[in-house]
């Protein structure tokens, strides 16, 4: 029997919240896992019975409800006709359901969705990540509904994203989050401004390496002034990720590590710093600064960023064509776990919707008009067709484009009049070429109380770093030695040892 629908307020949410803040003794972060012996077996409330659906043939019963669909990104100030768009087209194939669509920026996202989880608010959709939303804190503390039942009935989302991709972000074998179809592999590499690049005779093609690159971004800032920006360590490709970004492996090798302890982030650091003493670093860089932003400044020439087909096109439409822009590839590409739960869409374990929820996921990895109604908005208002598949983005208070990566089957989506044509096709290649890392599907288990309090314990030490990372403190030797005793202190070789345990287990069990 399907549970009562049910809306709490905001009066009821906050005196839950009250309530619960008044029962802890000592604070707590409000990514931490609720407590793992309360976590909801996997088969509650997650069998979508197989009624007569909608339009007579067998499936799930769905209701006429309204679905509260959290999802990442900049609030849009015509996202109320995009939703009105949304539910009638809905209406028109047939769903009962509607949709109520709300964004949250990226600064405030993990600390707003973990807050809803937490006080068991009741909404039916949410983006998550590995690095939003906690996805693993909360597959394990229990905020995520079990979603291997519904897969099950709708066999065509695993036509999309196939078992293997999917199986590899599970956790203890059960799927509590669908990946985005997307690029699957991993490339790191910059971004350069081509105009620059020309006007210094530079040819892209012939660097392959940081060293290679290094004599122009010189060059480009003697030349025209233009700054670097050390977002990523040009490293990173050396690396399997556990916990990004502190604890991963080198490739090759089964030990687990700090990464900011290792000498390749020790020497990537040292090379910033010679950068920033020499002014190719912009000085006043913030812990909110992003690629994009700093891009749109005209104010650089070269950023680092993970590279897939097409990302230079992405970031021109970020920094609005104003300048043309090449990427530079660093490393060959590679498949690790991080690239699975990149960018997911799961079910909160507190929504009385779940197969109302789960139906609507199977649109947006199936249904093309759908999928785009989200993320380009409508034709002759927010977009126009320049070809079958092809758009010219128009001036509208609705622009999504940019994070069509972040939901669905993103093959499905248009291309901006900017991109490659043959974008999804190299998307294919790109896939197919990804060496898999040997960490390809563990998952480690965090929510014990002693995992979450080294975690945190780690993290805020790291943000006491931060201008160490950037470049900008000269005595790296001394911060650098300070670090790993505050590391120490803080459990790092206690989180190591927790890690090595369950990846040797993992190793052995494949």
């Amino acid at each position: 029997m399907r549970k009562t629908k049910r809306v709490l307020s905001l009066f009821a949410l906050l005196l839950t919240l009250v309530m619960l803040l008044a029962a802890c003794q000592s604070p707590s972060d409000s990514g931490d896992a609720p407590d793992p012996g309360t976590t909801t077996d996997p088969g509650t409330d997650t069998d979508p019975g197989t009624d007569t659906d909608p339009n007579g043939g067998e499936g799930p019963q769905l209701d006429d409800v309204t679905l509260v669909w959290q999802t990442i990104g900049a609030p849009q100030s015509d996202t109320a006709r995009i939703v009105t768009a949304i539910n009638n087209y809905l209406a028109s194939i047939g769903k009962p359901y509607k949709i109520d669509l709300q964004f949250e920026d990226y600064g405030t996202y993990e600390q707003v969705v973990n807050l809803r989880l937490n006080t068991g608010d009741e909404f039916d959709l949410v983006f998550t990540a590995n690095w939003a939303a906690s996805y693993f804190t909360n597959a394990y503390g229990g905020s995520f509904a079990p979603l291997n039942d519904f897969i099950a009935q709708y066999p065509e989302v695993t036509e999309v994203l196939t078992a293997d991709f999917m199986n590899a972000s599970q956790v203890d074998g059960i799927n509590y989050a669908l990946p985005v179809n997307k690029e699957k592999s991993r490339q790191i590499g910059w971004i350069v401004r081509q105009d620059i690049a020309d006007a210094m005779g530079m040819d892209v093609s012939s660097i392959k390496t940081v060293d290679d690159l290094e004599p122009w971004l010189y060059q480009a800032y003697e030349d025209h002034g233009l700054w670097v920006f050390p977002i990523f360590i040009p490293s990173d490709m050396q690396f399997g990720r556990v916990k990004d970004p502190i604890v991963g492996f080198k490739e090759g090798s089964d030990e687990v590590l700090a990464l900011d302890l290792t000498p390749e982030f020790k020497a990537a650091v040292t090379r910033y710093n010679k950068w920033y003493q020499d002014g190719l670093i912009n000085p006043d860089l913030t812990r909110e600064s992003s690629g994009d932003t700093e891009f749109a400044t005209g104010k650089y020439f070269a950023i680092p960023y993970q590279l897939k087909p097409g990302k230079d096109a992405e970031v021109e439409g970020a920094v609005k064509g104003a300048f043309d822009l090449t990427q530079i590839p660093m490393n060959e590409p590679e498949i690790d776990t991080s690239e699975t739960n990149g960018a997911m869409i799961a079910i909160p374990q507190a929504s009385q919707n779940k197969e109302e929820a789960f139906d609507f996921i199977s649109l947006l990895y199936t249904d093309k008009n759908l999928i785009n109604l989200f993320v380009w908005g409508e034709e002759g208002v927010d977009y126009e067709k320049v070809d079958e598949n092809i758009v010219k983005k128009l001036d509208s208070g609705y622009a999504n484009n940019g994070a069509g990566w972040t939901v669905g089957n993103q093959f499905n989506n248009f291309l901006g009049d900017n991109e490659d044509p043959q974008k999804w096709e190299k998307f294919i290649e790109f896939n197919e070429a990804g060496k898999p890392l040997k960490n390809l599907g563990f998952n480690p288990n965090e929510s014990s109380v002693d995992m979450q309090t080294w975690i945190s314990a780690v993290n805020a030490v790291r943000e006491n770093y931060d201008d160490l990372f950037k470049g900008y403190d000269n005595d790296i030797e001394g911060r650098f030695a300070q670090l790993e005793a505050d590391y120490n202190a803080a459990g790092m070789q206690e989180l190591l040892a927790e890690y090595q345990t369950q990846y040797d287990a993992f190793l052995a069990s494949k």
